[in-house]
C-alpha cells in the first residue's frame, strides 16, 4: 500500500513537471516568445531537481509494467516514451549548464 501511495505521488510530480514544460513550449510555439516570455518555464527549472527524480522513478516503473507483459502493459509504453524523453532532456539541460559554467567565464 505504501509503495503504491509512493508510485502514484511520483507520477504526479512527473505529469506536474511534465506539463511545467509542455505548457509554456506550446505558448510559446503558438506566440512565439521573446524575452520576459521565457519566464513562463522557471516552474520547470525550480522543479528540475524532484522532476528529473520522479521521472526516473516513474520510468523505471513503466518499464516494470512492460517487463510483466499483462494485457494492459500496452499503455505503459508511451508513459514510458515521454518520460524517456524528458529525462533525455534534463541530462542535455545539466549537460550545457555544466558547459557554460566551465568553458565561458
Amino acid at each position: 500500500m505504501l509503495r503504491k501511495l509512493g508510485l502514484a505521488i511520483t507520477y504526479f510530480i512527473a505529469s506536474v513537471y511534465i506539463f511545467s514544460i509542455l505548457l509554456p513550449s506550446l505558448y510559446c510555439l503558438r506566440h512565439g516568445c521573446r524575452g520576459p516570455d521565457l519566464d513562463a518555464f522557471m516552474p520547470a527549472f525550480a522543479l528540475t531537481p524532484f522532476g528529473a527524480i520522479a521521472t526516473a522513478f516513474s520510468l523505471h516503473n513503466a518499464i516494470q509494467h512492460i517487463r510483466k507483459r499483462q494485457s494492459w502493459s500496452w499503455a505503459f509504453w508511451p508513459l514510458a516514451i515521454i518520460f524517456a524523453i524528458v529525462l533525455l532532456g534534463v541530462i542535455a539541460l545539466i549537460a550545457i549548464f555544466i558547459y557554460y559554467t566551465a568553458f565561458h567565464r
